[in-house]
């Protein structure tokens, strides 16, 4: 059996307030040494994760929006990532579907929310800490919107029983609310899977790391599943028995995480 990583990004790689990384950077290179591919699994868009694959120098797949866009390679992956070819694959309701009906939702229930759809860029860059030109990344979603969440949980219940008769629901992530389709970030495990048994001719297993409730369907669903610690002491526990948590906020706790997977796997 061969492994893959795939991996939250925010709070998970990625410290959850300053975006850095540095103190993964030993373990994203031991993953490259060992040939083991890094799949990037986000609520970020398709523009934000190909900025920061770049930046990793990762020429892997990509999945964006929770689960929402699974992004493949037609080039080969040795070839420089300017002449590669995306291929698009959407696994959801795409959001310009559901935008109208999300609007009547919020004027039938009175919710009191704030979304992406009616932001300006200063206000992601409020909400987020993102630059400017991140935060218009951020904002060309293609199968999510994202909700800062200011009403009650009970409001927030009647939404969400709202949503299952339009084949929607609404997730928590780490910083936003996310209104969606029927997917999660596990979608895309079955294609993954066949993408790269179908490039190398063996069983694929795959590590799982997240912080968030969102990250709970891939790290339940995975081979191996490693919970990073939320910087806002909110913990997940994935459904199983066999969950490493790793005890530092990220990035330092995916450091951790992949030391012990690359210890107790190989």
């Amino acid at each position: 059996m061969r492994y893959i990583v795939v991996t939250d990004l925010d709070g998970t790689l990625l410290n959850h307030q300053t975006y850095e990384y540095t103190a993964a950077q030993g373990a994203i290179s031991e993953l490259e040494k060992r040939e083991i591919p890094l799949i990037l699994n986000s609520s970020k868009t398709k523009a934000e994760i190909l900025n920061i694959r770049q930046q990793l120098n990762n020429q892997e797949p990509f999945v964006c929006e929770n689960g929402g866009v699974l992004c493949t390679l037609n080039s080969a992956p040795d070839i420089s990532q300017q002449n590669q070819q995306l291929h698009i694959e959407y696994l959801g309701t795409p959001r310009v579907q559901f935008l109208e009906s999300l609007f009547l939702l919020k004027q039938e229930l009175h919710l009191n929310y704030e979304s992406f759809e009616n932001a300006t860029v200063e206000d992601v860059v409020r909400w987020t800490g993102l630059a400017p030109l991140d935060a218009q990344k951020a904002m060309e979603r293609e199968a999510t919107e994202p909700l800062l969440w200011h009403d009650t949980e009970q409001a927030l219940d009647k939404f969400r029983r709202k949503l299952q008769p339009l084949q929607l629901q609404c997730v928590k992530g780490g910083r936003f609310h996310h209104v969606m389709g029927t997917f999660n970030k596990a979608s895309c495990f079955p294609k993954l899977k066949e993408y790269y048994s179908s490039r190398w001719q063996e069983e694929v297993g795959i590590v799982a790391l997240g912080d968030s409730q969102n990250d709970l369907p891939m790290l339940e669903e995975a081979d191996i599943s490693i919970v990073i610690p939320s910087d806002k002491g909110i913990k997940i526990e994935p459904n199983r028995d066999d969950v490493f948590f790793a005890t530092e906020t990220a990035p330092d706790g995916w450091q951790e995480g992949i030391e012990y997977f690359l210890k107790t796997t190989f």
